[in-house]
């Protein structure tokens, strides 16, 4: 009898030590997010979950578009609009969470360089930054809520215009993260929306977004979409896009250069909107793309060398595309582009070529017109292309090759 009453209260004790093994594994997995609009996921073995649902992430960070990730021990995670970092506090020695300075690291990538802060004034009702900058309407509401200095730090911008992957927006930089005003949405919750820095730079640093598998986490949020969620500047002159004709891969023939050739980049014409030059990028080759404006024509060199030339459609009056000197940060073979123009939506399947270098402008090739070197501008903003001369380009050009617009 002792001996069966030995042997029930041995397999109580069992069954007690693995259910006490088990519930911090079934606590792990429940608070384990599976994001399937990205492909990754979101877990609080770094507190990044509980972040994430505290400061009202999917809105501040969007979606994460990275697995956790480890820099000197500390874990890091890339999402579309920021970056979660582990840090150790000075003081104490304990682990704790911060955005990181993608604001501050985009600016410095894209060799940006931001107009001094204007004078101040004693009566401004604006957040004065210690380095001059000001905190204005219309993100000055958005930017505090959001818990200002602690969630985005300081400005390091005032408010100026920008061409986006969206159009043309006012936008201002923070140390982590730029916010945009939406003129659409105006009067909403969505009037202020945060830009995409942290998507931007992992490509730009080629760290992997590619989609992972979910392993039995909790799915957040829609599906993967079947196109990319990516608004070109460009709109289709027609509702339904005539299909690409298949075209010869051979190079083009190289062209004499036009002698009023101009490098250096002038001043534009007005347009509806101001436009900001950045300063020169750094090439990471002998390679540059030149882009003339009033010649609609493009030039390709390697050192004092032309390689090769092409005809251009760009961007219409009131969306020109915009002077400057650039750097090529990302390079996508095919996608479908979408967006909306004067209220109506349109898409355009299967881009080819795709070569972004400044926000949302892209060079690529475009089989819905033959208007290259016409004259005519046609775009929102991007360098249209004859398919074959975009194909040359692209196999051509790497990620980091300058490309200058001037007229």
């Amino acid at each position: 009898m002792v001996s069966r009453r030995t042997s029930v209260a041995s397999f109580l004790i069992v069954v007690l030590i693995v259910w006490c093994f088990l519930v911090p594994t079934t606590h792990a997995q429940s608070t384990s997010l599976y994001f399937p609009a990205t492909g990754h996921h979101l877990t609080d073995n770094a507190g990044f979950v509980s972040f994430w649902q505290v400061h009202n992430g999917a809105q501040l960070l969007g979606f994460p578009i990275t697995e956790q990730l480890f820099v000197d021990g500390l874990a890091i995670q890339y999402f579309e609009y920021g970056r979660l970092e582990q840090y150790i506090d000075a003081e104490t020695g304990a682990t704790d969470i911060q955005t990181g300075a993608v604001g501050v690291e985009y600016a410095e990538a894209m060799q940006r360089i931001f107009a001094a802060p204007p004078p101040r004034s004693t009566k401004t009702t604006a957040h004065v930054a210690d380095n001059g900058y000001m905190v204005r309407v219309p993100f000055l509401s958005f930017w505090e809520k959001a818990g200002g200095l602690a969630f985005f730090g300081q400005p390091i911008s005032e408010a100026i215009w920008e061409t986006t992957e969206h159009g043309q927006r006012r936008v201002q930089y923070f140390e982590r993260g730029r916010l945009e005003y939406v003129p659409e949405m105006a009067g909403t919750a969505d009037e202020i929306a945060v830009g995409s820095l942290g998507k931007t730079l992992a490509l730009l640093r080629g760290i992997d977004i590619a989609p992972v598998a979910n392993w039995r986490a909790t799915v957040y949020g829609p599906p993967a979409s079947s196109a990319p969620d990516i608004a070109s500047l460009d709109a289709t002159p027609t509702p339904t896009p005539v299909p690409p004709t298949p075209v010869s891969t051979a190079e083009p023939t190289v062209a004499p250069a036009p002698t009023n050739l101009v490098v250096q980049p002038t001043a534009a014409p007005a347009s509806a909107h101001p436009t900001v030059a950045p300063v020169a990028a750094t090439n990471t080759s002998n390679k540059l793309i030149v882009i003339n404006l009033s010649q609609q024509w493009l030039y390709a060199y390697e050192g004092d060398t032309m390689v090769f030339d092409a005809p251009v459609a760009t961007g219409r009056d009131g969306m020109n595309t915009p002077t400057g000197n650039y750097t090529i940060y990302s390079k996508i073979k095919s996608q479908t582009m979408r967006g909306t123009d004067n209220g109506v939506p349109w898409v355009v399947p299967d881009v080819p070529d795709v070569m972004y270098f400044n926000g949302g402008v892209a060079l690529h090739g475009t089989y819905w017109h033959n208007l290259f070197g016409t004259g005519v501008r046609p775009s929102h903003g991007c360098v249209n292309l004859p398919l074959d001369s975009a194909i040359w380009l692209y196999d051509w050009a790497s990620i980091g090759v300058s490309v200058s617009v001037s007229y």
